[in-house]
């Protein structure tokens, strides 16, 4: 059986490749956006960390989305006299 830790890992717009140290990986651009190498390499517990960081920017953009989505329909019922505000 191969070992895993020598295939490539694809992420969208960028991927993870090996190196000849089994620990690391380099991100590179996918080939379709054509961009310059990162040449970052680090280990397999930096990438989850930075995976981990990705994911709660991401959250915290939602939360912030859902804030004003919400904001806006207690806005716009409260303009409309027919229309009861839920968020009152």
């Amino acid at each position: 059986m191969p070992d895993p830790r020598a295939f490539r890992i694809d992420v969208g717009p960028f991927r993870l490749e090996p190196t000849p140290d089994v620990g690391t990986w380099t991100a590179v651009p996918s080939e379709a956006d054509g961009g310059v190498a990162s040449g970052i390499t680090a280990a397999w517990s930096d990438w989850v960390a930075f995976a981990e960081k990705v994911s709660r920017a991401d959250e915290l953009w939602r939360e912030r989305e859902a804030r004003g989505d919400a904001w806006d329909e207690g806005f716009s019922a409260a303009r409309d006299a027919a229309a009861t505000n839920p968020y009152r």
